[in-house]
């Protein structure tokens, strides 16, 4: 019995769901949603708090 890995695609913005395979990708490697065209890119970090003063 054979496995394989199959990685997949959310869309943030309308919810698309699809294989990895099927996702054109822009000139930086970034996903592009197919369905509404919006381009993935990396997360912000937030910082929820501050440091403290010294």
């Amino acid at each position: 019995m054979s496995f394989e890995w199959v990685s997949y695609f959310h869309c943030r913005n309308c919810g698309l769901a699809k294989s990895s395979v099927d996702i054109p990708y822009d000139r930086l490697g970034y996903a592009v949603c197919p369905a509404c065209g919006v381009t993935t890119g990396p997360t912000v970090r937030k910082v929820t708090s501050e440091l403290p003063a010294f």
